[in-house]
């Protein structure tokens, strides 16, 4: 899966499901995007991803005209795809954009691009394992909250589970791209903060210290499903590894954190 095939299944389930004429975008939107349909959050959740899509459109854009296509080869898609998925339209109903959105010349730039961007292609992360990650994010933040624990160590943490969720919220839309970032934000916390983390861990509870393993456990596992969905470009660059460089960072600051104190 690459940019454009990403893009091309958002189309696909946009018109793809039957839903209730009078059902608001942001509820299809949200739909589309595999979120929970009963949060306050969902209309954030949805612009976020919206943002991401507009943000996809013109990175494949980019890419496609550096190869040498001619812009009239992108559309209609491109243009009708980047007008629908304005945010002006989240509170309308779905009759109202349904015939725009279902054009099948919407599809066609689309497929072709796919095919075009095929050696870009990761590995897909299942809905049930894209679940399990975001459930196991919620319990480290359940936890994080009911730990009496020093504000410095409740803020890193939270940090962590931040970038990583920002990450997996628009992984339909953009892929293992934002993960790897994520990764690579929250390892740099760790190897940049170790001095004041061991500090302030040798006062700390053993519930706090838990919630720190349980942290640097969730990040090395993401590492591990980030590396093996992004495994097909990393095979070409010399097998580099998110695991083998998040790994060595994380057991250190682990093997100090359970030891101190």
């Amino acid at each position: 899966m690459n940019t454009a095939g990403r893009l091309s299944n958002l189309l696909n389930d946009l018109v793809g499901k039957g839903r209730a004429k009078d059902m608001p975008m942001v509820k299809v939107w949200g739909e589309v995007f595999g979120l929970p349909l009963d949060t306050l959050h969902l209309e954030d959740d949805v612009v976020t991803c919206l943002q991401a899509v507009r943000m996809e459109l013109e990175l494949l854009r980019t890419k496609l005209l550096a190869m040498g296509a001619l812009e009239e080869l992108l559309q209609p898609g491109l243009a009708r795809f980047r007008n629908f998925s304005s945010t002006t339209y989240l509170n309308q109903p779905w009759s109202g954009l349904k015939d725009e959105i279902s054009k099948p010349e919407n599809r066609i730039p689309f497929m072709w691009a796919a095919w075009v961007l095929r050696d870009e292609n990761e590995e897909i992360l299942p809905d049930d394992e894209l679940s399990a990650l975001r459930s196991e994010l919620d319990s480290l933040e359940n936890g994080l909250q009911e730990a009496d624990m020093a504000p410095y160590l409740r803020s890193f943490v939270q940090r962590q589970i931040d970038a990583i969720r920002s990450a997996l919220l628009v992984y339909r839309v953009q892929g293992v791209r934002p993960i790897e970032t994520a990764l690579k934000q929250v390892v740099g916390d760790y190897a940049f903060e170790r001095t004041r983390l061991e500090a302030e861990n040798a006062t700390a509870s053993e519930p706090t210290k838990g919630i720190l393993v349980r942290a640097s456990v969730l990040i090395e596992k993401t590492a591990k499903v980030a590396d093996n969905l992004d495994k097909i470009r990393k095979a070409g660059e010399g097998a580099y590894s998110l695991v083998t460089s998040v790994g060595p960072v994380l057991i250190t600051c682990v093997n100090a954190l359970t030891t101190n104190g």
